[in-house]
């Protein structure tokens, strides 16, 4: 079963959650972005519609900015600081999946942000 919650930015799908695996994507709105972060572990991403830029950050400083369009893979490294960005006038879709526990990082989405489905 999945869920599907309303973000400021668009919205975020989870598919699969467990301790060991979690899956889903990433619906950015036109000119949107997510708020620098970063995960405790590897965070492997897909871009399945549009375009999505991820900007790679070492504390406060830009290391590297890479653009995604459809089909392209990235991963990005435990703990690295980053952002995703939808710079066009079209949704940007990316898919993400994470092998390790990101658990309370799940449920702090889940408490901060409406459920649609």
């Amino acid at each position: 079963m999945y869920e599907i919650y309303k973000l400021p930015q668009g919205k975020i799908v989870f598919s699969c959650t467990t301790k060991d695996l979690n899956t889903g994507a990433l619906y950015l709105n036109s000119h949107q972005a997510l708020p620098k972060h970063k995960r405790p572990v590897a965070e492997q991403l897909v871009q399945v519609v549009g375009t999505c830029v991820m900007k790679l950050f070492d504390g406060d400083t830009l290391v590297n900015e890479v653009t995604l369009n459809e089909n392209d893979t990235l991963t990005i490294p435990a703990n690295q600081f980053h952002m995703h960005i939808n710079p066009t006038n079209d949704i940007s879709v990316t898919m993400w999946k994470f092998e390790g526990d990101i658990s309370e990082i799940i449920q702090k989405i889940r408490e901060e942000n409406k459920k649609i489905l």
